[in-house]
């Protein structure tokens, strides 16, 4: 069975505290302070006000959380949008409780959480959450968990057979290849409606430790693409978001090339974000990039060396290339949009000169939009 049991997870708001260095009664005060400074009136510098917030069984006010947000940074848009206590994720430097541990249950958690949050309809703001702080966090728990052994993961409920999940895995590799030739609008409905479905089969079917692991990795698939549609529409926040779900799932999936997929899409997201040392630093720590072990032909090595080398173009800028033949952010997007429909390298694949720009094979505009 899986467990049920709920982890002890730290509150965002007790992290955030802690980081400041500061007990119960110091926050209260601080906030209390603050509160009235900025024009919403005196407030009780009480510590069990904020012992109370952060048991989880007591929402702030509105001004008080205006309040907080201003403490550490986080736009009042972000507070409105996300609600209590989601937005201060944006505060701790995650989109994620990166707190949580990294089991089957928190990837079922994590992925459900997902699938049923709303979507961005318009473009966002393109603000991004994930800090240097949060980036290292993220790749060593990912190394730690990895090096660790899962528990199998198996549950009760409806038949899944064999045949089905075969099924089901098939829709996908088509459905990859149809959201590329689709609207990034009409893809990512696709995409999303994908991801719910393998969501929910996961917590109402059937499976023992193999299928439990194929269905995990499906719902991976699917969090990877909607994640690309949704960082190709501007919200980068649900990409960021769906990214970490499908890292977290490839753990107990036992997928390391899942899950290094996962990581490279959130360091081509950060290079595209404006933030090329944290691509650095997913793919690269302390020189040397976290490759998983791939099968036989996958294109990720290749494309991790891509990034790599556009990750220290756009950092550096110290290798001043002819006009026009700088390998750019935009293409590193279409080689990696295509790659993951296909699953392949696009005609010759990446060479010595994938940095120069040269991803036009097969037909790729060197200057379509960034996904």
């Amino acid at each position: 069975m899986c467990p049920t049991r709920k982890s002890p997870l730290t509150h965002p708001l007790a992290s955030l505290r802690r980081k400041e260095g500061l007990s119960h009664a110091g926050y209260a005060q601080l906030v209390a302070r603050r509160h009235a400074e900025l024009g919403f009136g005196s407030m009780a510098a009480r510590r069990e006000k904020i012992a109370r917030w952060e048991s989880g069984k007591v929402v702030p006010e509105l001004t008080a959380q205006f309040t907080i947000a201003r403490l550490h940074g986080v736009p009042r848009a972000e507070v409105l949008r996300l609600g209590w206590p989601h937005w201060l994720h944006i505060a701790a430097g995650e989109s994620v409780p990166l707190c949580a541990a990294w089991t089957a249950e928190e990837a079922l958690r994590s992925l459900r959480a997902l699938s049923r949050s709303p979507r961005t309809a318009a473009l966002d703001d393109g603000s991004f959450t994930v800090c240097a702080g949060s980036v290292d966090q993220l790749l060593a728990r990912w190394q730690e968990s990895s090096r660790t052994a899962c528990s199998p993961l198996e549950h009760e409920g409806l038949p899944l057979s064999d045949a089905t999940m075969t099924a089901l895995e098939d829709r996908h590799r088509r459905l990859r290849q149809l959201c590329r030739a689709e609207a990034p609008a009409t893809g990512r409905v696709l995409a999303d409606a994908e991801l719910r479905t393998v969501t929910e089969l996961l917590h109402t079917a059937r499976y023992g430790p193999e299928l439990g692991a194929r269905l995990l990795a499906a719902a991976a698939r699917a969090a990877c693409l909607s994640g690309l549609l949704a960082y190709e529409l501007g919200d980068q926040a649900r990409a960021q978001t769906a990214y970490v779900a499908a890292l977290r799932a490839s753990v107990p999936a036992q997928d390391g090339e899942l899950g290094l997929w996962a990581l490279l899409l959130l360091a081509v997201q950060q290079a595209g974000q404006g933030a090329p040392a944290n691509a650095l630093r997913l793919l690269a720590p302390a020189g040397r990039p976290p490759l998983a072990p791939v099968r036989a032909g996958s294109p990720l090595p290749a494309l991790v060396d891509a990034t790599l080398r556009a990750a220290h173009t756009l950092l550096e800028r110290t290798e001043r290339l002819p006009s026009g033949e700088e390998f750019t952010a935009t293409e590193l997007g279409v080689l990696v949009r295509h790659t993951f429909a296909e699953d392949a390298l696009p005609a010759t694949g990446v060479g010595a000169q994938a940095h120069r720009g040269h991803t036009r094979a097969s037909g790729i505009p060197s200057r379509e939009p960034l996904v």
